[in-house]
């Protein structure tokens, strides 16, 4: 009979489980995705906040023609030997001509560290203002307040041109990823 150790048990499931789990891993990465539509002929501006999968994610092309657009394109990272981090932000900025008025929307990162390689550091999220004939409608809003904990995240923000009043749509963490 040969005697195996509970430490070299215990080293072999880790092994095992480790071999299983790094390609699961490695396949479930996530990319934002923030999407922007005016929809004149229904009155509707919308903004919305969700996350592509795996290949999805890989291969989509964020586009401005599409209004689709990336929280880690409108950030600018610095690689040194010791550090990653942001160290630049950029904003989009985008105009909607409703039947009430001019709804012009500022889209920007949500940036938790600017540290990438500390705390939160591979986390991002997406952040709205929304001003309507130059008065404020909607502060910047961030759809994702923290990146860690269980605050509920926006999905979804939808102004009706009709009434200039807007709906904001939140979900769970759990259920956003």
């Amino acid at each position: 009979m040969v005697y195996t150790s509970p430490k070299r048990i215990i080293l072999t499931v880790l092994a095992i489980a480790l071999n299983w789990a790094v390609p699961a891993i490695a396949s479930d990465a996530i990319y934002p995705l923030i999407s922007y539509k005016c929809d004149i002929d229904a009155d509707i501006l919308t903004i919305t906040n969700s996350l592509l999968k795996g290949d999805a994610g890989t291969n989509f092309e964020y586009s401005a023609e599409d209004g689709t657009y990336s929280p880690w394109d409108m950030v600018e990272i610095a690689r040194k030997t010791d550090s990653t981090r942001i160290i630049k932000s950029s904003k989009v900025t985008s105009s909607c001509k409703l039947s009430r008025g001019v709804y012009t929307t500022v889209l920007e990162p949500q940036i938790f560290s600017e540290d990438l390689d500390g705390q939160c550091g591979a986390s991002i999220s997406g952040a709205v203002t929304i001003v309507f004939n130059e008065s404020e409608l909607l502060e910047r809003t961030a759809f994702e307040d923290h990146c860690q904990g269980e605050a509920p995240i926006i999905t979804r923000i939808t102004v009706f041109g009709k009434t200039g009043e807007y709906k904001i749509k939140r979900i769970a963490k759990y259920e956003f990823y």
